[in-house]
């Protein structure tokens, strides 16, 4: 099952904080601003969150299924980051990757390594409503090949899975006043 939201005008942020941050129970300004750290802007593509599930189907001596067991379950969100700062290289290829000096940051892009679980929230405008999805504990990873276009938004396409018992979460919040 896929889900994609935050298409368009409204392709909203993704920000981090330490693994085990519990999230927002409402999304509204002061809640998403006082969370973690802003990671940077998503491109007009918006957000897709994935719910993977592989099943086992029992059947008696009639084939009629009796039951259905699931084996295997995944939730991770893919998006694209149209945002080139240090918070999203060290996301996507962890601080330890990553080398600020000055106005100069350089990525070690040998290291074999993924970012340290952290926690995440990704949140979007829907009309009046805010929209986000989160985990609080998750893996970053750079998804695909990164183009550098001198007339094009360098995009950095990654997908962050859950981890943990808790998984991803959805919260709706009416009205973005809040």
């Amino acid at each position: 099952m896929e889900v994609n939201i935050g298409k368009g005008y409204a392709s909203g942020m993704w920000k981090t904080a330490a693994a085990g941050t519990a999230l927002p129970a409402t999304l509204t300004k002061a809640t998403v601003d006082a969370w973690g750290t802003e990671v940077g802007y998503v491109s007009e593509e918006g957000t897709t969150l994935h719910l993977t599930k592989d099943k086992l189907v029992i059947k008696d001596w009639a084939k009629v299924v009796r039951r259905i067991i699931i084996t295997d379950h995944e939730e991770s969100v893919e998006g694209k980051s149209i945002s080139t700062t240090g918070d999203v290289l060290e996301t996507l290829f962890g601080a330890h990757a990553v080398t600020e000096s000055g106005d100069t940051t350089t990525v070690n892009l040998s290291t074999g390594m993924l970012s340290a679980p952290a926690a995440f929230l990704f949140v979007m405008l829907d009309g009046e409503d805010v929209l986000g999805f989160g985990c609080e504990e998750g893996q970053a990873m750079l998804l695909d090949d990164v183009s550098l276009d001198p007339t094009k938004a360098i995009e950095w396409p990654f997908e962050v899975t859950a981890m943990g018992e808790d998984g991803m979460v959805f919260i709706k919040t009416e009205g973005s006043e809040s």
